[in-house]
């Protein structure tokens, strides 16, 4: 039976992102967004008991694929769209959000045939980029506090460029720190324990503004990395 828990969380993740997917597509996006979260979690769980039950399987694999695909690639796109929709004049800017699913399927295969992507990321992982779009509702709601960002997020073409820019960030040859690795030392990774530690920080002071900002300044890392080499 142990074999089959990690394929449940899959399925919980997949549930997740079928009702999310709904709920964006009908403006609800503050509740889509709380889908990709509590999605992101039964991903979590889902490599976790994979791990320590030694429960790993091709059908596991593909189901875990499939499952993000939907949770992370077609929720964020649905609010993406939706959001365009609501704040760009010309009908056909909302269809940019469609490049999210894209990629985030292409992202996904690349993934699970590249056996380097161990203890680093090739192109930005299909969870964070789902989680800054899923951030993108909650802090345009709270215009009064961040003026400056919502002026940025709301300005003519932000959001469609913003689509492509993550889009590609996905297949980009850009390395990311995988926060996955059980055996990390300290002294050799301190430049990734101090990124968590801002992170945490930036989420628990500023909640779903400091998902967004979080996730943008892990991307900024990875592209002042790659162009220092």
């Amino acid at each position: 039976m142990k074999r089959y828990i990690p394929n449940l969380f899959s399925i919980f993740n997949l549930i997740c992102g079928v009702i999310g997917t709904v709920l964006a597509l009908n403006e609800q996006l503050v509740y889509a967004a709380y889908c990709v979260f509590i999605g992101a979690f039964f991903d979590l769980l889902d490599g976790f008991f994979a791990r320590i039950l030694h429960a790993q399987s091709p059908i596991g694999k593909q189901l875990d694929s499939l499952a993000d695909l939907i949770t992370f690639g077609m929720v964020p796109a649905s609010i993406m769209y939706t959001l365009i929709k609501t704040y760009e004049t010309c009908p056909y800017r909302p269809y940019a959000a469609l490049l999210i699913v894209v990629f985030s399927a292409l992202r996904l295969a690349k993934f699970n045939v590249d056996e380097r992507q161990i203890d680093r990321f090739i192109g930005l992982p299909t969870p964070a980029n789902a989680m800054a779009i899923a951030a993108l509702p909650m802090v345009l709601e709270r215009q009064e506090c961040f003026p400056w960002l919502y002026n940025a997020l709301t300005w003519p073409f932000a959001l469609p460029l913003l689509a492509m820019l993550l889009s590609y960030l996905l297949v980009s040859p850009i390395e990311f720190i995988a926060f996955k690795s059980s055996a990390i030392e300290f002294q050799k990774n301190k430049g990734s324990y101090f990124l968590i530690t801002l992170l945490l920080c930036l989420v628990v002071l500023l909640k779903s503004v400091g998902v967004f900002l979080g996730i943008l300044l892990y991307i900024l890392v990875a592209l002042f990395t790659f162009f220092k080499k």
